[in-house]
């Protein structure tokens, strides 16, 4: 074999040793995530109040335990609006959602799961404009918001909201 026959074949040899080490699986696909969230039923008791502009079901990562949780980095989830004068709704965050665009929640610890209204047609990030309706209390404690875990790919059921507007739930912080 002559000299450049040895080169090339030591040159393809390097190549394929260097693909083999580097290449693991090749160039599949990455795996698909299953959907993550939950879903229920919200229902509405007693006559809405007048003047309400927007009413969404919201997810917060965090308790709402000062004005200054309520933000943008706490909000995990805000469903599309939900219509006035509704008085039972089947829901899913899987469903279309503002809030997070690719249609799944992320496994982990949600805790403050509530459905919020105001009186401002804006969507505004401002705590004073919105005032909870409705609050997921777990285990029949209507002491303290309800906490919820999700691991991939579950979704969690049964997790049910009533919005008494004649007995409204405890407001967070900050509101009016």
């Amino acid at each position: 074999m002559n000299r450049c026959g040895v080169t090339i074949s030591i040159l393809l040899l390097i190549i394929l040793l260097f693909s083999l080490i580097s290449c693991d699986q090749g160039i599949e696909p990455k795996p698909i995530s299953e959907p993550t969230g939950f879903s229920g039923e919200l229902t509405f008791i007693g006559n809405w109040p007048s003047g309400i502009k927007r009413t969404h079901l919201v997810v917060f990562k965090n308790p709402l335990l000062s004005e200054s949780d309520f933000n943008v980095l706490n909000l995990k989830y805000v469903s599309e609006q939900i219509p006035n004068e509704t008085q039972i709704l089947a829901y899913s965050t899987l469903d279309p959602s503002i809030i997070p665009e690719e249609g799944f929640l992320n496994p982990g610890i949600y805790s403050y799961i509530a459905v919020a209204q105001s009186k401002s047609e804006e969507v505004s990030l401002n705590r004073s404009d919105w005032f909870v309706a409705g609050l997921y209390f777990s285990f029949g404690d209507s002491t303290n918001p309800g906490k919820i875990v999700i691991t991939e790919g579950e979704i969690l059921e049964n997790i049910n909201i009533v919005c008494d507007f004649n007995n409204p739930p405890p407001q967070p912080p900050g509101g009016n």
